[in-house]
């Protein structure tokens, strides 16, 4: 630049540095006069801050958008308003592009993810949006409200919860007194499962509004379904008598029914860690206080029985101190409501007070519909009566709420029907008794307890096959248990003993409709398969019904597979999972029946097979224990019996269905089973077909052997194709190389002919695996070992024939099949892999000598001189 050009810049920025300071001026004389103080013009320009002064904190003011940013920005609006939601989310990612951190453009994009119906994707923009300004709080309690709001599949269910509690914590980082944040954030926890985080953020809240309800109920509940509820309960009882002593000082006269539900969640309280004279206390207590009576303290000292709550004076009159005249009745024994009482009377059997417990339900004086009422408002506490009147042997009035219970609820509860069965067989009624043992097992297939029931009742009635199935069962689940507890504790540092206690809190629960469900997917995976149980106390005409009502399901189902797999084949790949299904109801019925398998399968098939041999003494010496051995030696036979095929030689159907369909179902199920890459199900369902007396003929054999590794079916046109057939190999599809080769040597032992060995050298190359397993040396060794049979066999022919017969006769097998050059061909082949050309090159002459048809052969001979030379 010129001198005259450098001037004029110097100038210029002289000036724009005077227009600076003038407007730096203004706004310190505007504080300066908007402070009534002027601060601003004793500080002097540019001079220091005073050391004990401090400026307003706060957040940093966003600085205004660049003029092309606004007008982005409104074409953004105007595209949003108009629903051109594809224009306007172009926009608003171009301005996002140029300044990530502009606020408006982060939440109008959240907006238009909204009205898109992209949840998650808004949900992440709005997070954005208040990170931006991290200490606007609406910012992050509205992220919160809406990831809670999200109704998304299970799979996001937790992610969402997740990101609402981050957004809860932010907001408390910025105030950590903000009660909606921290109620949130504990509400969060308690959905999640992390109760002790829950409890913490209630007993914070607790602290500044100590006479919230609300929070103290949920509280309770957080406590209640905390693990370790002796820890956690103490807290919910002190926020409660907290409560009740804000309550009784504010309104010590003022009856509030709306407490009384609160009487009883507090005294639930008392009575989950077996508190239970605290609990009747506090009860008669707080219900005294409700009903304006909280002056009468001369019953605080009458703990022996409730005749404070008769509904009759005759008992309340040889109190000392009781004066009749001076008190109203209807402020006693008819003032307390009715689950109140049964609290009392369930208490009163907890500590063995049986006559004063029978004395409040007698008090009760129920007909038949205020029983059903009763039960459907409060289930819980029906079943805690029932249990206890069972115990204390009032089997009969156990029976009447029970069987209410089960009416109101249905057969969903395993431990309901536990209970009524043992009731029923407590009164003798066994074919009842049988009937709930057989429903609490379809309930929950891993009940142990039903299942020792009903043994003990088929042992007594005669019925020793099916005894010794349950027990059987039941060992098997009792293992597994234990295993599995093992296991938790190792990982939780707990001990056996207190793992096993929950269990049994769990189950003495009346379950709702969530924990049906859980219990409905442990029993999907139980190790024990589920079976039909025919009912067999009960009248023969009945049985009869129920078997021919099985009989034209099972037909029903069967045609219905049939249909399904036709229109699968045409296309319909959407229909597999009803497919599977209804194979599985078909296959699971014909593996339950024990006459289709001997007893060894048969046991090893329910269980039985998977007990360890080094049982503990505890084990062995079992009631359970005994009996399955005491069954065992009464109907079981010996190993040494032949049994396979007894019995079906003039069978060939089940329940109006052939066995070669039968068998077709087996393998077409496995083959499913394989594709879904359930390895271990599908070997199952082949071993199980494998294992039946009714599928032992060389051709179900060999079609099972195929299956295993290989099916004869249409399912997926992108299997290879063989033959003119699809071929589907299960060990393929799952990727198992040790047992593709094993089931093909399995082929070759029993059926040694040509096809057999071009199974093997194709399985061992389908497989998706290294060649290792074709060329190992365990494979080389039996391809071996087959040659030198068939070598044995031509030398023990030599001897009696002469060498021009033998040479023009094929090799014969030792099972008669005629056995020609393909497996010196393998033998050779596999020798060329694993690179032994000279060994290969052997093994080709000697298929020369044979025979001198085969382009192959030469082909291979000059590979092998080729590469033996190479090599040297």
């Amino acid at each position: 630049l010129s001198e005259n050009e450098l001037s004029e810049v110097d100038s210029d920025l002289e000036e724009l540095r005077d227009d600076i300071a003038k407007l730096d001026e203004s706004v310190r004389n505007f504080l300066a006069s908007h402070h009534g103080t002027d601060r601003a013009q004793s500080s002097g320009q540019g001079g220091p801050r005073a050391r004990g002064s401090r400026g307003l904190r706060g957040p940093r003011k966003a600085a205004k958008p660049r003029g092309d940013i606004t007008a982005r920005l409104s074409k953004v609006n105007q595209a949003f308003l108009s629903g051109d939601y594809d224009q306007a989310l172009d926009l608003a990612t171009e301005v996002i592009r140029i300044n990530a951190e502009t606020h408006q453009a982060w939440t109008t994009l959240a907006s238009i993810f909204r009205e898109r119906g992209e949840s998650s994707r808004a949900l992440s923009a709005m997070v954005y949006a208040a990170h931006l300004r991290s200490k606007d709080i609406s910012g992050w309690l509205k992220c919160a409200s809406y990831a809670l709001d999200i109704d998304e599949v299970e799979d996001h269910a937790d992610d969402n919860l997740y990101t609402a509690r981050l957004c809860f914590s932010a907001a408390l980082r910025v105030d950590p007194t903000h009660l909606d944040a921290r109620l949130g954030k504990a509400a969060v926890c308690h959905r999640q499962g992390h109760y002790a985080a829950a409890i913490s953020e209630y007993k914070s809240i607790l602290k500044r509004q100590p006479h919230d309800l609300e929070v103290v109920r949920k509280l309770a509940e957080a406590c209640l379904d905390c693990k370790n509820t002796s820890a956690a309960i103490p807290s919910a009882v002190e926020a409660y008598k907290q409560f009740f002593a804000l309550e009784s000082r504010c309104r010590p006269l003022l009856q509030e029914d709306s407490l009384w539900h609160d009487i009883g969640i507090f005294v639930d309280l008392l009575a989950s860690v077996n508190q239970y004279e605290e609990a009747i206390f506090e009860l008669k207590s707080r219900s005294r206080w409700i009903v304006g009576r909280s002056s009468d303290l001369l019953w605080d000292e009458w703990k022996d029985d409730d005749r404070e709550w008769d509904l009759d004076e005759l008992r309340r009159l040889s109190v000392k101190g009781y004066i009749s005249r001076s008190a109203n009745p209807a402020l006693h024994g008819i003032a307390l409501p009715q689950d109140l009482r049964i609290r009392l009377a369930t208490f009163r059997f907890k500590l063995e007070h049986e006559s004063e417990a029978l004395k409040h339900l007698h008090l009760l004086r129920w007909n038949d519909a205020q029983r059903q009422d009763f039960v459907n408002e409060f289930p819980f506490l029906a079943y805690d009566l029932a249990s206890e009147l069972h115990r204390h042997g009032q089997q009969p009035l156990a029976i009447q709420f029970l069987q209410l219970l089960r009416n109101f609820l249905g057969d969903s509860d395993p431990a309901l029907l536990l209970l009524l069965g043992r009731s029923y067989l407590a009164v003798g009624e066994h074919s009842s008794a049988e009937e709930c043992f057989l429903a609490a097992i379809e309930a929950d297939q891993d009940s142990i307890d039903a299942r020792i029931e009903l043994a003990n009742i088929y042992e007594r009635a005669r019925e020793d096959e099916e005894a010794l199935i349950l027990a059987a069962e039941a060992m098997a689940l009792r293992e597994a248990s234990a295993h599995r507890i093992k296991i938790s504790c190792a990982e939780h540092g707990e001990t056996a003993r207190s793992s096993r206690a929950r269990a049994r809190r769990r189950q003495c629960r009346v379950h709702t409709t969530d924990h049906t469900a859980a219990v409905a997917k442990v029993s999907r995976d139980s190790i024990v398969p589920r079976r039909y149980r025919p009912k067999r106390l009960t009248d023969p005409n009945k049985r009869l019904q129920d078997e021919q009502a099985r009989v034209a399901k099972l037909t029903r189902d069967y045609e219905a597979v049939r249909d399904l797999k036709q229109q699968i084949v045409a296309g319909r790949k959407d229909l597999i999972p009803a497919w599977m299904t209804t194979c599985r109801e078909l296959v699971d019925d014909f593996r339950s029946l024990k006459r289709f398998y001997t007893w060894d399968k048969y046991l090893h098939f329910i269980g039985s097979g998977r007990r360890s041999s080094n049982s503990t003494d505890e084990r062995s010496h079992s009631e359970l224990t005994d009996m399955y051995e005491r069954l065992s030696r009464c109907v079981a036979p010996q190993s040494d019996q032949p049994s396979q095929g007894q019995g079906f030689t003039g069978l060939n159907a089940h329940r109006g269905i052939s066995f070669d369909d039968w068998l077709d179902l087996f393998l077409d199920y496995a083959i499913g089973l394989a594709i879904l890459h359930r390895r271990q199900e599908a070997y199952q369902i082949c071993k199980a077909a494998k294992d039946s007396t009714v599928f032992q003929s060389p051709e179900n054999c060999f079609n099972i052997d195929v299956a295993w590794s290989g099916k004869l079916m249409l399912m997926d046109t992108n299997i290879l194709f063989m033959q003119g057939l699809r071929n589907l190999v299960c060990a393929i599809y799952t990727s198992d190389e040790e047992r593709c080769v094993t089931i093909a040597r399995h082929l070759m032992r029993d059926g040694a002919t040509t096809d057999s060995y071009r199974m093997f050298a194709l399985l061992s190359r389908l497989v998706q695996s290294p060649v290792a397993w074709y060329t190992s040396g365990p494979a080389q060794k039996f391809v071996l070992r087959q040659i030198k049979a068939i070598d044995a066999s031509h030398t023990h022919q030599r001897k009696h024939t002469g060498k021009q017969e033998l040479v023009a006769r094929p090799a014969v097998g030792s099972r008669g099949c005629n056995v020609d050059i393909c497996l010196l061909m393998l033998y050779g082949h596999i020798l060329f892999t694993s690179t032994s050309y000279a060994y290969s090159l052997m093994s080709t002459q000697r298929r020369g000598y044979i025979t001198s048809d085969g382009c192959f052969i030469y082909l291979e001979s000059a590979i092998s001189v080729q590469d033996t030379t190479l090599r040297h």
